[in-house]
């Protein structure tokens, strides 16, 4: 019943006493509450404390002694557990003892006890029992401070179970009594974790704001404590197990009893503000690496803000901001920029336009781009000045591109010397090809008019001289035209367009059949790429390197000639030499083989220069330009020629160009202006 504990027997013997009266004579005078009662109940003896606290509650019920009072005529048994307790002491002789038992009278008033019921007998310890002792502790003041105070914790534990904040009661020896929920998943802890646990036990590191360790002693909860006042608003990192550190803002406050100086405990209410704390770090960083960014550009930035007149139309910009670069490009510290006008600090940004244009950005929100010359402590100085629209201003970047502009102009320069050797290289082939081919045009059609009108009168020796003169001017004629062609590579280029390498191959072969069919002869050409290159031009280098296959091919063996090709990853060694554009990712590797006579190791560099020949024009024909004109058409591409080949064993070229054109590639894209020559 209530919080009453099982009651426990003892089994001793009960006391006996040889005269009744002399017991109720020592129970009257005992000073505790302590009653004698018969086998039926009745009050035979009690002490006075009993009588003060049990006394009759009318009148009516009061008697000269006790004998003719009931236990049951003061106190109510609704459950009979007091008449069970009494009944099974007089049925066996042992003593029972009980723990907070309620103890109610009949006017309702209720008591807590603690309880001792022991039989007494009457003569010797074999007599019948006479009745029971009841012995009583009045525990009513601890019971109902306990019920007050499990009261106050269950509404304690309902009020901090609703709220956000984490909560924790920590008692006067710094041992955390309570948490609520919230408080666990902030710490990162569960309840049996933190209940139990000291504010400085191992398990529990803190961080100041600045990232060092907080030692336990300066928690603000504890400080609370030591200092006996509130703690409000501190800052502070605790770490959760295994966790990265939880940022919280605590407030503690020392609790006291009424009327004692020490707090018997502290209020700690927390809450989380980790995210707040990350977001702060994280604009900190921001704003130190814009600083960083500012002081150690070599640009001159400065933020304006808009002034505006009272109908809301821009009269002004107000210096916000400055860097040290535009602080020696201005002439003024910052101290002496910032909050000023611009049109009062930087009169010239009017006057070169720059203020009407910081205006248009402002309005239409397009960023603005253009170049100024300004006068530096260095002298005039060419200046990139780039505005973007930053809230209700600009943010304005000064770039010094004076070494540009000197360098754009020696370029400049530079390419008006080389048009000048251009057209010096087109008055040349336009020479060629008119001036020295019109003398040649005349000494064969004079020969041959000699050969035909006087042929009967020249001896054999005279006509052989006519033969050798006519054979001499059309070398010449043939070399003219090697040259005109070499010259053109650049000067009469096409723009570049997507070439289907097969194509031309297969072009180039059908213009050689007669020749291949000449000497049984077979060409094989392979899968080949679509590639971006002047078509004409590539069909130039198909030409010469199939044709040289073919003409130098062993006597006794006819010629096979292999075409071949495969994408794979541009050569760094081109881009880095600027031939080919960085942009460029894949070139073409073209192979022509063949198993012709070949050629010394040591001529492969020489075979690619002008007039270069490996054998006399009585063993084969040509004017030594056919490969010198294709590594001419390779570079002008953006690409390489090399080859390979032993003597007897054959030889083999190989071409590296780019697939796709990059942006920038050095190589000539356009076509070039209009060459004299070819009115010829």
């Amino acid at each position: 019943m209530g919080n009453d504990s099982a009651p426990h027997t003892d089994t001793a013997q009960p006391p006996y006493v040889e005269d009744p009266d002399a017991l109720k004579q020592f129970v009257a005078a005992m000073p505790s509450l302590i009653v004698m009662l018969d086998a039926e109940g009745t009050v035979v003896a009690c002490s006075d404390r009993w009588e003060d606290l049990f006394a009759p509650s009318s009148e009516s019920e009061e008697t000269d002694g006790t004998e003719a009072r009931s236990f049951f005529d003061v106190f109510v048994d609704p459950d009979e557990v007091w008449a069970d307790t009494f009944a099974d002491c007089l049925a066996d002789g042992e003593t029972r003892r009980g723990y907070v038992r309620p103890l109610t009278r009949t006017d309702g008033t209720s008591y807590w006890v603690d309880w001792e019921v022991r039989p007494w007998r009457t003569g010797s310890p074999k007599a019948e029992i006479g009745g029971v002792l009841v012995y009583l502790s009045d525990r009513t003041g601890q019971h109902r401070a306990e019920v007050t105070r499990r009261q106050v914790e269950q509404r304690f534990d309902a009020l901090i179970g609703t709220i956000s904040e984490g909560v924790l009661l920590m008692d006067d020896r710094g041992i955390f009594r309570d948490c609520n929920d919230a408080a666990q998943d902030i710490l990162g802890r569960p309840t049996d974790e933190i209940v139990g646990s000291r504010f400085n036990d191992d398990t529990w590191n803190g961080l100041r704001e600045d990232g060092t360790p907080l030692p336990n002693v300066e928690f603000p909860f504890w400080r609370a404590y030591v200092e006996r006042e509130t703690v409000p608003d501190e800052v502070m990192g605790i770490y959760p197990p295994d966790a990265p550190p939880r940022w919280i803002r605590v407030n503690s406050q020392p609790l006291f009893h009424e009327g004692q100086d020490d707090p018997y405990a502290v209020l700690i209410c927390f809450d989380d503000i980790t995210d707040e704390k990350l977001k702060e770090e994280a604009l900190q960083t921001s704003r130190d690496l814009l600083s960083s960014v500012l002081s150690s550009s070599l640009d001159a930035i400065t933020v304006l803000s808009t002034v505006r007149g009272e109908t809301g139309r821009i009269v002004d910009f107000e210096c916000e901001l400055v860097n040290p670069q535009a602080e020696k490009l201005i002439g003024h510290t910052a101290d002496s920029l910032v909050g000023h006008r611009l049109r009062r600090i930087m009169p010239e940004q009017e006057e070169n336009g720059l203020y009407d244009a910081y205006c248009e950005v402002v309005e239409t929100g397009e960023p603005m781009e253009t170049e100024v010359q300004y006068e530096t402590e260095e002298g005039m100085a060419w200046f990139q000045v780039m505005a973007v629209s930053v809230d209700d201003g600009v943010a304005v970047t000064f770039r010094n591109i004076t070494e540009r502009k000197e360098a754009a102009q020696a370029m400049a320069a530079a390419n008006a010397k080389l048009e000048r050797r251009n057209r010096a290289l087109r008055d040349f082939a336009y020479i060629a090809s008119h001036d020295l081919q019109e003398p040649l045009r005349k000494i064969r059609a004079f020969s041959n008019l000699v050969l035909e009108d006087y042929g009967d009168a020249v001896d054999e020796t005279g006509q052989d001289y006519l033969a050798r003169m006519q054979d001499a001017a059309e070398r010449m004629s043939q070399l003219i035209n090697d040259l005109l062609v070499y010259s053109r590579i650049t000067t009469q280029a096409q723009p570049f367009e997507k070439v289907d390498l097969n194509r031309i191959a297969k072009n180039v072969r059908n213009d050689l059949d007669l020749r291949i069919a000449e000497l049984d002869g077979t060409v094989e050409i392979g899968a080949l790429p679509t590639i971006e290159a002047d078509p004409t031009q590539i069909r130039q280098v198909f030409q010469n390197l199939i044709g040289n296959a073919l003409k130098f091919h062993k006597p006794d063996e006819p010629p096979r000639v292999e075409v071949d090709a495969t994408v794979e990853p541009a050569s760094e060694s081109l881009q880095q030499n600027g031939r080919l554009a960085a942009s460029c990712s894949e070139m073409c590797r073209l192979t022509v083989r063949d198993n012709g006579i070949g050629f010394e190791e040591s001529y492969t560099d020489r075979i690619f220069s002008p007039f270069k020949r490996l054998h006399g024009r009585d063993e084969y024909e040509g004017t030594g330009m056919g490969l010198a004109i294709c590594r001419r058409i390779v570079e002008r591409h953006g690409g390489d020629i090399s080859v390979e080949s032993r003597p007897g064993d054959g030889t083999t070229f190989t071409v590296l160009l780019p697939v796709a054109r990059g942006e920038g590639d050095s190589a000539s894209e356009g076509a070039r202006s209009t060459d004299p020559a070819t009115s010829a």
